[in-house]
């Protein structure tokens, strides 16, 4: 996104596109803000250099389940996934699916930092769509991790919200997970935690 331009007015040309897709969530590398990594459905992450307009895949499983139900795939990437770099590590990029991910090479390698994170309840995770088309782009998936947050204050201090009401907290970098939900009354039980602000 252009901040300024050389004519009276930004324009549509002044834009450009970073990867990723239609639904995903972006993080620019803290290091350097012309490397841009973007989300798409399907557990999709680019990583774009807009200095010599490189574009590549960095996705942290190596499978499009395009077509497939949440019940049949490995890792349940939700449509608009997060991804989001360590305030404390600018090599630490996060990204969620049912488990929380970890890259600390601009997406050449993944590590799984955390076990399944969700409630991972099966009745929730059918096919989608008609007897003949599905419908599965990974919108219609539940049981994902839908917000993470690295504290700000204290690095290894991870929070994450999935869409199915649960809320999980590391305080050493993802080795120990706690469920930290507020009990029923305080918060709805199948609540979608979307945003986080620790």
């Amino acid at each position: 996104m252009a901040s300024g331009s050389t004519g009276f007015r930004i324009t549509r040309e002044d834009w450009f596109d970073v990867g990723g897709g239609e639904a995903g969530s972006i993080a620019p590398s803290p290091r350097e803000s012309e490397i841009i990594f973007a989300a798409s459905y399907d557990g999709l992450i680019t990583r774009y250099n807009h200095h010599t307009d490189q574009l590549r895949d960095v996705n942290p499983y190596p499978n499009n389940p395009m077509g497939a139900g949440a019940d049949v795939i490995k890792y349940r990437f939700q449509w608009n996934f997060p991804i989001v770099f360590s305030p404390h590590d600018p090599n630490s990029l996060y990204a969620g699916a049912n488990m929380l991910f970890k890259s600390t090479n601009e997406g050449q390698s993944w590590e799984v930092i955390s076990p399944d994170l969700t409630r991972n309840d099966k009745s929730k995770q059918a096919s989608s769509g008609g007897p003949i088309t599905k419908d599965n782009t990974s919108i219609e998936y539940y049981d994902t991790i839908f917000t993470v947050m690295e504290s700000p204050v204290q690095a290894g201090t991870i929070w994450r919200g999935s869409d199915d009401g649960l809320v999980y907290l590391t305080r050493d970098g993802g080795k120990n997970w706690s469920n930290v939900t507020p009990p029923k009354g305080i918060m709805p039980e199948w609540i979608q935690i979307n945003s986080l602000e620790a």
